[in-house]
């Protein structure tokens, strides 16, 4: 196993983990609608920066435009879409929300199976992207959610884990190796891309509570939202685009395991939150699913998509399940 493949993986499920915490001194200044144009705004143009000093350019046929706008679609602006056609989609059980978010690499698997056969995906990655679920069950024990399990709220959080997981699919295929079909894309090329198209999408949805009130912009805030744009939103997602190029999507998916035990941790460390046995039990299951998810696969193939319906030739968080870390 490659260092630089362990490092960008610690390095996401780090960053998204935290983000919770930097998310909640940004809200001291700014809504929901007003931080996402902002977060985007300031990665679009950090990563638009970058990319100036790089020998790197953004593509230039609308084609490819078009595989992009999709993309964002599926990782961006679908699940907020979802999320304002049903108003307690957010207010959901939190346990069951993260349940889902947690599926995200099931469903990678599942869109997978669809398009190719069952052997193209090592046993060991399967087990333990379902032994990591498992984990997630314990951690968040999502029975307690009850009847939400049957409401709409639940409808809207199992389509957006869906239509994330299919964007890291189109993401994966966007990148492939030039040989296969004389065209890749760079991860950093894949990050400023989305970045930029995330602006457009999170300006239009902006109208919906962003002119509720004035900005507040602390010196708190600020800092925030710079950790979140330029850290979170551009450089830590071409580290996760990277991880999929190198490793598949069902594979780098796995970091979303990840990210529920960091949030959690984090909770015990800076807001003294104590842990029940369960949890405990929850994210060591956790663990122990992402060390058997990414056993080093000597000689196996990567899967790769055939050209997932929709856009073609192609192929989404947050970051999970919306672009919001």
């Amino acid at each position: 196993m490659r260092f630089g493949s362990v490092a960008r993986f610690g390095v996401v499920g780090l960053m998204w983990g935290i983000s919770y915490f930097w998310i909640k001194v940004v809200f001291q200044g700014l809504n929901p609608a007003q931080f996402s144009f902002f977060r985007i705004l300031v990665g679009a143009v950090a990563m638009l920066g970058v990319l100036l000093f790089s020998s790197t350019r953004l593509p230039r046929r609308p084609a490819v435009w078009g595989q992009l706008v999709f993309i964002a679609f599926l990782a961006n602006a679908l699940p907020v879409l979802l999320v304002e056609l049903v108003d307690d989609a957010l207010g959901a059980d939190a346990g069951m929300v993260s349940v889902f978010n947690a599926s995200v690499p099931l469903c990678v698997v599942a869109l997978y199976l669809v398009r190719r056969h069952t052997g193209r995906i090592p046993a060991t990655l399967v087990a333990g992207l379902l032994v990591g679920f498992a984990g997630v069950l314990v951690l968040y024990a999502p029975w307690n959610a009850g009847a939400q399990w049957l409401s709409a709220a639940a409808a809207v959080n199992a389509v957006a884990a869906l239509a994330y997981g299919w964007s890291m699919l189109l993401m994966e295929k966007l990148m492939k190796p030039a040989a296969e079909d004389g065209q890749d894309m760079h991860p950093l090329v894949l990050a400023t891309s989305q970045a930029v198209i995330g602006v457009g999408w999170a300006a239009i949805n902006l109208p919906n509570g962003g002119f509720d009130r004035a900005p507040q912009f602390s010196a708190a805030v600020i800092g925030a939202l710079l950790v979140l744009g330029i850290l979170n939103t551009g450089l830590v997602y071409m580290c996760f685009a990277q991880l999929i190029r190198d490793e598949g999507a069902a594979k780098a998916s796995s970091v979303l395991y990840v990210v529920p035990v960091v949030l959690t941790l984090g909770m015990v460390l800076l807001e003294n939150y104590q842990l029940t046995g369960r949890e405990v039990l929850g994210m060591a299951i956790i663990g122990a699913g992402v060390v058997l998810a990414r056993i080093p696969q000597h000689g196996a193939p990567t899967p790769t998509p055939a050209g997932a319906g929709g856009v073609r030739p192609v192929r989404s968080a947050a970051e999970p399940t919306s672009a919001a870390h």
